[in-house]
């Protein structure tokens, strides 16, 4: 008898199988009815599942930086922290033995719900064949979202010349799998999620989602995760023209001067987001130490720029201990966790760099400043300008690290395909307990090693070096 592992098992201790029968049991809980489409619907509108990313990767990049004392003393001394320690570290492992990895455990849980959904909606009854595509594409993304987080957490930058052998992650794509549980390359998994993305902005999608519904693909996201793939791919023609496609359905956005002294909108108010991607946990409400921002981040800001004044606090704020240096304290405003998902402001970033990049310094420069006039109060706004393409590059770079800060994972993926530019290679020090750390440029500390747990249930699976 076919039988459904559920992913989030690999990941922790303890695996869940449920035989077909079982499963038929817990579709049709209540008012279900066993093979409705329906049945799938309501699979998707289980946000708790879907709406989440991999976090915890952002303490590993340059956006941060514990150079307060009582943040090491802090982070050496709570055992629930170490894994950020061990991250900032860049440490060859991160969990102990029997240890789970939580914000992959999220992922895995999720895409289990998503590929019961793919694999089995378009044979679903008492549905129309454009509900049930629609219902496909939505599970498409999600799945399209997950795995390209994953790959460039745990794989290597994409590469044309090497990713066909580079190893990337686990492609689980039905609701079953073998016993031998082993790596696709980064290749496959970016061909699958081109294919998800490809297939879902045809599936009949809503155009966009808000309010109560940002956690629900629309075909505006599906463009925005076609312009992240792609941007990641450094195919920034593709990247261009699905930025644009993305911008062409959703394109407000939100002028800070307005919540200077009024409440900043949750996601479900918030109107430049295109698709909700929680972190897993509130780093800060727990530990707003790990999201302690560097020098070399804060220095690059205007101290009239808005995203300073409101994103960011003197990290004696939350400890009068600490003092030096300034922490990101967004969540603090929202009460939320930090976003990964694309956004309005991601979507003019990547089409202002693929302008650049295509030689349109002007066009460029003109597409930042559309964001920049938003970022502060009208009385202090300047343009900002460009000597020629490369420098409009630069500065569109440097404009994307301010706007997507410490959050999503954007820098330490960015990181990781900067380095395959030479002008753009970077070496990364952090200091930690009186000792330097130092992370080369396409190191292979940029594949976090998966959680020694994992070869409990899959021993072919293959470590990172």
């Amino acid at each position: 008898m076919k039988k459904y592992l559920k992913y989030i098992a690999i990941a922790a201790a303890g695996v869940l199988v449920l035989s077909c029968d079982n499963y038929v049991d817990i579709k049709t809980e209540g008012k279900l009815i066993p093979e409705e489409t329906s049945n799938y619907r309501y699979l998707l509108n289980n946000s708790s599942t879907l709406d989440k990313t991999y976090g915890s990767i952002d303490v590993a990049s340059d956006d941060i930086s514990f150079q307060n004392e009582a943040h090491t003393t802090a982070l050496a001394a709570a055992d629930y922290l170490r894994p950020f320690r061990n991250l900032y570290k860049w440490s060859d492992v991160v969990y102990f033995d029997g240890e789970t990895d939580y914000d992959m455990s999220n992922l895995y849980n999720a895409l289990y719900t998503v590929n019961v959904v793919i694999n089995e909606v378009m044979k679903s009854k008492n549905g129309t064949e454009a509900e049930k595509a629609a219902i496909k594409g939505e599970a498409e993304v999600h799945r399209a979202f997950i795995f390209l987080t994953l790959v460039n957490t745990f794989g290597k930058a994409y590469d044309a010349n090497t990713s066909a052998t580079d190893l990337g992650i686990v492609l689980f794509t039905t609701p079953t799998v073998s016993d031998d549980i082993k790596r696709s390359s980064v290749q496959d998994a970016y061909n699958l999620i081109l294919s998800d993305l490809n297939d879902a902005v045809n599936s009949g999608l809503k155009p966009v989602n808000s309010g109560n519904n940002v956690a629900f693909p629309s075909r505006a996201a599906a463009y925005a995760l076609l312009a992240r793939t792609y941007l990641y791919m450094r195919n920034y023609p593709l990247a261009l023209e699905n930025a644009e496609k993305a911008l062409a359905l959703q394109n407000t956005l939100n002028n800070l001067e307005d919540y200077e002294f009024a409440a900043y909108p949750s996601r479900k108010l918030d109107k430049e987001l295109i698709l909700s991607k929680w972190n897993g946990y509130s780093s800060y409400s727990y530990a707003p130490q790990i999201l302690s921002l560097s020098n070399e981040l804060i220095n690059s800001f205007d101290t009239n720029d808005l995203r300073y004044v409101l994103f960011t606090q003197p990290s004696s704020s939350f400890n009068s201990e600490y003092t030096l240096g300034r922490t990101y304290s967004k969540e603090g405003l929202t009460g939320e966790s930090r976003n990964a998902g694309p956004t309005v402001p991601e979507m003019m970033l990547i089409k202002a760099e693929c302008l650049a990049r295509a030689g349109s310094g002007d066009l460029a420069i003109a597409e930042i400043n559309k964001l920049r006039q938003k970022r502060f109060r009208a009385s202090q706004y300047t343009a900002m300008t460009a000597a020629d393409s490369k420098d409009a590059l630069i500065k569109v770079l440097a404009e994307r690290r301010r706007e997507l800060m410490a959050t999503g994972g954007f820098r330490w993926f960015d990181l990781k395909r900067l380095n395959k530019e030479p002008e753009f290679a970077k070496t990364i020090t952090h200091d930690f307990a009186g000792q330097t750390f130092t992370l080369a440029p396409n190191s292979d500390r940029y594949q976090m090693p998966f959680a020694p747990i994992y070869f409990e249930y899959a021993p072919n699976l293959q470590q990172n070096p």
